[in-house]
């Protein structure tokens, strides 16, 4: 199997990106037996703080700004992959000066937009899954992550605001499949779910809509208390309800859902 590169992407915070992230490396990794890269690209930085990686021995920031200079740049940014205390799982960390990064510096050609395409490549042989962790915003490290991915997951929580923002996200997905043809949609993954007629509602929408949907996720007070322990569900609480709805989603994305955008 070549490696599988995803994009966890919504311009929209407090969507459980992050989490998504973390669980879906950790289930990988124990339950499938899968060797997982984690790429941090949120300024936020709380996947690196959670894994607790060192950004000063490298980091995506400096990848994008420094690999244009570089005669290797997938072999300079594959340098700066740290390993972690789980298994099967590393991650690129991420650092606070990625805010700096807008579009205006691809446009400039002051950063490497293509750095994690070539990073896919030099590690093709080493992982089987590639998860980047994506900033709330279209910045360099959102569009740098969009030009490597197969596919995006979507974390959505089931608000107005957010099925408002859906259109947008679309947008920017289809403008930049121009740039990456193989670019597909595995499907929106509804967070923070309970049982309300509204929420409901929101997710039939998306259904009619015709996008892919993964089986949402329930609300739950332990995906808090992960954060605290610094454990993924896998371990902090596996029978949550969080915790037996990530291992469910992973299997489904893992059979591939998804259709084309």
């Amino acid at each position: 199997m070549a490696i599988r590169t995803t994009a966890i992407l919504n311009l929209k915070g407090g969507v459980a990106k992050t989490t998504t992230a973390i669980n879906l490396a950790a289930i990988l990794a124990r339950d499938h037996g899968k060797r997982v890269l984690v790429t941090d690209a949120d300024s936020q930085c709380n996947t690196t703080e959670f894994y607790g990686a060192d950004p000063n021995s490298g980091n995506l920031a400096q990848v994008l700004r420094d690999a244009s200079s570089s005669e290797e740049p997938g072999a300079y940014a594959a340098s700066c992959i740290q390993s972690t205390k789980y298994a099967n799982v590393s991650i690129l960390p991420g650092d606070d000066s990625l805010m700096d990064l807008d579009l205006s510096k691809v446009e400039q050609g002051t950063v490497c937009s293509n750095v994690l395409r070539y990073l896919v490549e030099e590690v093709k042989d080493q992982y089987d899954y590639h998860l980047i962790d994506c900033p709330p915003a279209f910045n360099a490290a959102s569009a740098a992550a969009l030009i490597a991915a197969d596919d995006v997951i979507i974390p959505i929580k089931l608000d107005a605001f957010s099925l408002r923002g859906m259109a947008n996200l679309m947008r920017q997905i289809r403008n930049m499949k121009r740039i990456n043809p193989r670019l597909r949609l595995a499907g929106c993954l509804p967070t923070m779910w309970y049982k309300d007629p509204q929420i409901k509602e929101a997710e039939a929408q998306l259904r009619k809509a015709g996008l892919p949907i993964f089986h949402h996720i329930r609300r739950s007070d332990k995906v808090d208390d992960m954060t605290f322990q610094q454990e993924p569900l896998l371990i902090s609480s596996p029978n949550s309800a969080a915790g037996v709805d990530y291992r469910r989603f992973v299997k489904e994305y893992v059979g591939g859902i998804g259709n084309g955008i």
